[in-house]
């Protein structure tokens, strides 16, 4: 049985870190999966974690490498690695089946981890899965067209005139997130209202460069094929205003799988736990029938 409290769960002979809320509720245990990559649960944890821990069971960890659990040696960071860490943890946490609730780049991790062990999932949680179908041009070939409209016109110029020689998406995506990161109108692309942008804390973790490096641009262009195949009920949250996926991905992706359900949230970026928690948590709660 699951109980309360932090702990250390070793898995791919890793230290994981691993907080369990709301132990008492009844029901298969959401399993929160970050993003990032290279992110930590930190942010999911402080905005809408422990509201959705009232009536449901829910797992924070930090995957290898990140936030709170032991860095590992970079050649690690994998998908495939991810997957046997996470369902190293569901086992030694002694539950059969969990929800995994992937947000961002985690939604990848929830998906490849249905495909594997399809038999251990209940149901899934997607927030803005940047989950694309092999016809797409990918998330990080369209981050340019993203940024471009919300820079002034002089930083339009100087990110096209340096995108003009530059043909690897990975390379074009660098370019235009160091543009963004500089514009005076920065604050534009991560949020819908710059009112909701939550104050420095301390406590945040840092996030790893190196995961994040050794996993953007690896993701499995047959995945949502895959995911098409399997009959798991999923939540897809998706927002209006995110820059960072889009809205068209999560929106395709709830088409192409058998039993999702798509909730639109019109006044959030990418952020939607922080912009609209009250609406997010009770789309769970329904989701989850409470």
């Amino acid at each position: 049985m699951l109980s309360d409290g932090v702990r250390t769960v070793s898995a791919g002979g890793v230290d994981h870190w691993v907080r369990v809320a709301g132990a008492a509720n009844d029901g298969v245990p959401l399993v929160l999966v970050h993003g990032g990559p290279g992110e930590s649960s930190y942010s999911i944890e402080q905005s809408v974690g422990d509201a959705v821990a009232e009536f449901a069971p829910v797992v924070f960890y930090d995957q290898r490498g990140c936030g709170r659990t032991a860095r590992s040696d970079p050649s690690t960071y994998t998908m495939p690695q991810l997957v046997a860490d996470l369902d190293e943890l569901r086992t030694a946490l002694g539950v059969e089946r969990i929800a995994p609730w992937g947000v961002s780049y985690g939604c990848l991790l929830a998906a490849e981890y249905a495909v594997a062990h399809s038999n251990h999932v209940d149901r899934m949680i997607l927030h803005a899965p940047p989950i694309t179908d092999p016809l797409h041009p990918g998330v990080w070939t369209m981050r340019p067209a993203a940024v471009d409209p919300i820079l002034t016109p002089a930083e339009r110029t100087a990110l096209r005139t340096q995108l003009e020689p530059l043909i690897d998406p990975i390379e074009r995506t660098v370019a235009a997130i160091g543009a963004i990161a500089q514009s005076e109108n920065a604050v534009n692309f991560f949020y819908y209202d710059p009112a909701n942008i939550p104050d420095d804390d301390p406590e945040s973790p840092e996030s790893n460069l190196e995961m994040a490096l050794a996993l953007v641009g690896t993701e499995r262009p047959t995945l949502a094929d895959d995911l098409a195949t399997l009959d798991i009920p999923t939540l897809i949250l998706a927002a209006l205003w995110d820059r960072h996926v889009g809205f068209d991905i999560p929106r395709d992706l709830t088409a192409r799988l058998p039993q999702a359900t798509l909730e639109i949230f019109d006044k959030s970026g990418h952020s939607i736990d922080q912009e609209e928690p009250t609406k997010y948590v009770e789309s769970i709660r329904k989701f989850l029938g409470r």
